[in-house]
C-alpha cells in the first residue's frame, strides 16, 4: 500500500518524532510487573484479560447530537474522553489533598488505529477485493487544570485532520520498519515492557453485517485480543456500533492490579461516552475524578 505515497522526508521526520517521544513520555497508570511477569511465566504465557460492556441507543443519539452540535467527529471526542478518562485515574490513584497534581498531568501521547485502504490517493483503484490494512497515527495532547474536555476533542480533530492532509497514514509501514530497524533501533527495540504506550484507541465504526438470523439475534459483538498488551499497548481500548448501540472492549494484562486499571479507565470511558447531557463547555479533569 505504501507504494501509492512516497514520502522519506516526511518518515525520517516521523521517526525522529517517535523516538523523541520514546524518551519523555511517562506512563500515568504503569503496569504491575510482578503481575506482568507471571503472567507471561504461565503455560500460555502473554494471555491477556478482555474487559467488555454495551452502552445504550439513548447515549450513541446524544453522543451523536453532542458531536453534531461542537462540529468534531465522534471519533475526535471518544479519544478526548479517554485520554481524560486515563488522566482522572490517574489522579485518583494520587490521593493528592489539592486534587490535580502540583506539577501538572505529563504529555499523554496515543496511536490511533486506522484502516487506511479508503484514505490513500490516488485511489489503488481495485475495490472489489477484500482487504484490511492497519496504520496508525500519533496523537498526544497536554491536560491542564482549566483545559476542557470539547476544547480537547476539537485539538484531537484538527491533529488528525493534519494527519490525514499530510497522508501520514499510508506512510506507516515505511516508518515501522524505519524505527525498528534503522539508526535507532538498538535503543527503540531496548525500551522496557510497558513503556511503549499508554493505551491504543480504535474507533471501529459500525458492524455491517447482518444482526438477524433463523435461530436467533445478535446483539453486542466484541474483540478478544490475548496477546496485544503490552506489545501494542497497555491496554488497548474498542468500540464500535451494533443495531444502534456502542459496544466497549478493553484488552489489557493479566493480574489484579492491572485488571483494576483498565475496568476503571473503561467504565469512566463509558460513562463520558453515554452520558453526554453531563458534559459542557466547562467540563474538565477535575470533573471527571468524581464521575
Amino acid at each position: 500500500m505504501s507504494r501509492f505515497v512516497q514520502n522519506d522526508q516526511l518518515v525520517e521526520k516521523m521517526i525522529e518524532s517517535r523516538v523523541e517521544r520514546a524518551k519523555v513520555q511517562e506512563i500515568l497508570l504503569p503496569l504491575n510487573q510482578v503481575e506482568l511477569a507471571a503472567s507471561q511465566a504461565g503455560i500460555n504465557p502473554w494471555i491477556n484479560r478482555t474487559l467488555h460492556t454495551v452502552g445504550t441507543k439513548e447515549g450513541l443519539t446524544k453522543l451523536k447530537a453532542l458531536c453534531k452540535e461542537q462540529g468534531f467527529t465522534v471519533g475526535s471526542y471518544s479519544f478526548a474522553a479517554l485520554f481524560y478518562a486515563v488522566a482522572a485515574v490517574h489522579i485518583r490513584r494520587q490521593e493528592l489533598e489539592g486534587g490535580f497534581p502540583e506539577k501538572g498531568i505529563p504529555t499523554l501521547y496515543t496511536d490511533v488505529v486506522a484502516n487506511l485502504r479508503s484514505r490513500v490517493e490516488p485511489d489503488p483503484e481495485d475495490r472489489e477485493c477484500f482487504m484490511l490494512c492497519i496504520a496508525e497515527v500519533e496523537i498526544k495532547e497536554k491536560i491542564k487544570r482549566e483545559t476542557t474536555l470539547l476544547e480537547t476533542a476539537r485539538s484531537i480533530g484538527q491533529q488528525l485532520k493534519s494527519c490525514f492532509d499530510e497522508q501520514k497514514l499510508p506512510l506507516f509501514a515505511s516508518y515501522k520498519e524505519g524505527l525498528e530497524t534503522g539508526k535507532h533501533a538498538e535503543f527503540f527495540n531496548s525500551r522496557p515492557e510497558g513503556s511503549y504506550c499508554e493505551f491504543l484507541p480504535s474507533n471501529q465504526v459500525g458492524f455491517g453485517y447482518p444482526t438477524k438470523y433463523s435461530w436467533g439475534e445478535m446483539t453486542s459483538t466484541h474483540s478478544v485480543g490475548s496477546y496485544w498488551c503490552p506489545f501494542f499497548a497497555n491496554q488497548v481500548v474498542l468500540y464500535h456500533n451494533v443495531n444502534g448501540v456502542l459496544n466497549y472492549t478493553a484488552c489489557c494484562c493479566d493480574g489484579e492490579h492491572n485488571i483494576k486499571d483498565a475496568q476503571e479507565v473503561l467504565d469512566l470511558f463509558v460513562s463520558v461516552m453515554e452520558n453526554t447531557e453531563r458534559i459542557t463547555e466547562n467540563t474538565r479533569v477535575m470533573d471527571l475524578v468524581g464521575f
